[in-house]
């Protein structure tokens, strides 16, 4: 078992700083000697002034407590994190080659997330949903015997979900989108929790909308959409208003599609995301969609003929 004077000295270490300038108005260097080797524990004011000199938040590393290198894993993991919200693969796939590299990484349950990783790969670079379905519920069932974090689930569960909205596995995707739902809501203390939330909630709308849920998916949408505009936040919008035109479409409440297809249309091509595109394209209800509110407005029908759709 580790203890928080190997972080401590790791991070210190990593970071250029001696014993003696961390000590500085704080403690005696000695103590930080003691502490580094596991022979005192610092009380939770003396790891805040520790952290707070190096510039860190301490009581983040305990997940990587039992870690050989836990600054390069903590460092890693916050990369996958990123890399999977944003959908940037070739970051993604460098940061994975690297990582299988690292010791840590081949140990449960660190492993898992260069296997999850992959699926992803396999998901929205390779198209194979149907094979990275399976994959993903092994996987699921082999992590619940060991301490993952939330951050895993949700992203497995939401993986899911995705793959199983492109196999029209509707029980399936709803399942595993109420999961990650269940986990994130009000869950603060996860880290990147803004984007975590709009991810999770655009996928159980597209879960809701293949169970022809569409007060539900409006409903969630206009929820969603209210809690971003409060923090100025805007990434993935575009996932959620075109959720609502899909649900409005459904509904024959065609001024209202083409109204959120409108927006939705424009912040993807505001922030330029093929790869966003390319992969609401693949639902055949999308295109019927475009294919009959193009008529009604000139960016709609711009937008299907820049992106061929």
């Amino acid at each position: 078992m580790g203890h928080i004077g190997t972080i401590i000295e790791k991070y210190r270490q990593a970071i250029g700083m001696s014993r003696k300038e961390l000590a500085e108005d704080i403690c005696s260097e000695k103590y930080i000697y003691l502490i580094e080797k596991g022979e005192r524990t610092p009380s939770v004011n003396l790891m805040n002034l520790i952290g707070e000199r190096m510039g860190v938040y301490l009581f983040g590393f305990y997940a990587y407590i039992d870690c050989e290198d836990p600054v390069g894993v903590k460092e890693k993991m916050k990369l996958f994190h990123m890399c999977r919200i944003n959908l940037d693969f070739e970051v993604l796939n460098n940061a994975t080659e690297q990582a299988e590299n690292m010791p840590d990484f081949k140990n449960k349950p660190w492993c898992f997330e260069i296997v999850l990783n992959k699926i992803y790969n396999m998901v929205f670079e390779e198209k194979k949903c149907a094979e990275a379905l399976l994959q993903l519920e092994t996987l699921i069932k082999e992590v619940k015997s060991y301490e993952v974090s939330d951050i895993f689930l949700v992203n497995a569960y939401t993986l899911m979900t995705t793959c199983a909205l492109v196999t029209m596995d509707v029980d399936i995707a709803r399942d595993a989108a109420i999961r990650a739902h269940e986990i994130i809501q009000n869950n603060y203390d996860i880290e990147l929790y803004d984007q975590l939330l709009t991810k999770v909630t655009v996928n159980l709308m597209g879960a809701l909308y293949s169970s022809n849920e569409m007060d539900d998916v409006i409903e969630r949408g206009k929820e969603l959409i209210r809690v971003k505009q409060s923090r100025d936040s805007y990434g993935k919008i575009h996932f959620i208003y075109m959720f609502m035109a899909l649900a409005y479409y459904a509904k024959n409440q065609w001024d209202e599609a083409v109204i959120c297809l409108k927006k939705a249309v424009y912040f993807l091509m505001a922030d330029n995301k093929p790869v966003d595109v390319n992969f609401i394209a693949l639902d055949g209800r999308f295109r019927a969609m475009l294919d009959d509110l193009s008529p009604y407005s000139e960016i709609i029908d711009y937008f299907r003929k820049e992106y061929r759709v």
